[in-house]
């Protein structure tokens, strides 16, 4: 099989994928992208909207929102409050959350995990996500630490009083105001912690997830088509397009050239040569053709395909990001003759068609 280079030029190519644009995503933040946001960074997946968070769940989002996301274990084998067992799913992100001072127990050292959080409680937590500390809240602690909570605006969207209790929907809407609130010590939370970027009205930009976060290209070898080996997850609850279209394991394989996976929402984009306005294209390097007034700089390269030989014209991709162009120049990976996979936009009917490279992995 062919070995993939990632590069960073595909979000919009796989925001559309996902039935998204990265147009929608620079208007007013709705719940639907609100919930697309904290979907994708792997702090909370559900469909169950109305259902009350417990405690061990609440520290589960917050680990997965804090800057251990990557590295949490599951399981702890550390029993740190009375009612928590070492061996349950939760006893490390509870042991995180209360180590941190997110979260703290009660009296004779329970954690009562499966009692509901309150706004109290998460506002407690995010602000010491925050950087914030009791030391911060002289006076009325638990006034003044939900005065700041409001004036952070982390409770935009979530409408309920300090002793009620939180929803999935709430949570949602609580750690998305999260990545766009400044930390004590300046900075945007998500910035820091996700390296997220913003569109200009301040809200999350949803294609910068993807591209952070996105796995490949890898390519589905000729000889081997098994996309089961290639993502690190079970295909039972994944989420796949090809060619930005609903698709299945099956087609897939059956199908596909280039593969790309999002591992926390379980979500796999692939891309075929028979897509109508995206897709891959996968060949033997035939020329690569330079601009007349810049020799140093490609502007096309063209591909035999497997079934094609030297003698046909090959299928011509435009170059005009400078990355890729930089990979085919005299000075990148690619040359004449070299195995490659080319990702393409098409642009214009298929009589005027032109076919721009977006991304490309190769045998380097």
């Amino acid at each position: 099989m062919l070995q993939g280079k990632k590069m960073a030029v595909l979000a919009a190519v796989c925001a559309v994928s996902a039935g998204m644009t990265v147009n929608a995503y620079g208007a007013t933040s709705t719940f639907e992208m609100r919930r697309k946001v904290v979907s994708l960074l792997g702090i909370l997946t559900t469909s169950s909207y109305q259902a009350n968070v417990t405690r061990e769940e609440f520290a589960r989002m917050l680990v997965n929102a804090s800057e251990y996301h990557q590295t949490a274990k599951t399981t702890s084998n550390v029993s740190v409050f009375a009612d928590v067992s070492g061996e349950s799913e939760y006893a490390s992100d509870i042991r995180t959350a209360s180590s941190n001072g997110w979260m703290v127990g009660y009296l004779g050292g329970s954690f009562k995990p499966e009692d509901p959080v309150t706004l109290r409680d998460a506002a407690r937590a995010v602000l010491g996500l925050l950087g914030y500390t009791n030391e911060d809240f002289a006076g009325n602690l638990n006034e003044n630490r939900m005065a700041k909570f409001s004036g952070l605006s982390l409770d935009s969207d979530i409408y309920r009083d300090a002793d009620e209790v939180l929803t999935k929907e709430d949570c949602i809407n609580l750690f998305y105001n999260l990545m766009k609130v400044k930390t004590k010590n300046g900075g945007q939370y998500g910035s820091q912690v996700f390296d997220l970027s913003y569109n200009t009205d301040g809200e999350v930009n949803t294609s910068s997830i993807l591209d952070n976060s996105l796995k490949g290209p890898k390519i589905l070898d000729q000889d081997s088509r098994n996309l089961d080996d290639l993502v690190p997850f079970s295909l039972k609850n994944a989420t796949m397009f090809l060619n930005g279209e609903g698709s299945d394991e099956i087609e897939i394989n059956d199908y596909a050239t280039v593969v790309y996976y999002h591992e926390e929402t379980k979500t796999i984009f692939a891309y075929s040569n028979d897509g109508d306005n995206k897709g891959a294209t996968e060949g033997r390097i035939k020329a690569i053709y330079y601009d007349s007034t810049d020799p140093f700089t490609p502007v096309s390269v063209v591909l035999n395909t497997h079934h094609q030989d030297n003698e046909e014209d090959g299928d011509t991709f435009r170059l005009n990001n400078s990355e890729l162009q930089y990979l085919f120049s005299v000075y990148g990976d690619f040359q004449v003759g070299d195995d490659v996979a080319i990702v393409w936009e098409k642009s214009g009917n298929d009589e005027n068609a032109t076919y721009t490279a977006v991304d490309v992995v190769g045998d380097y």
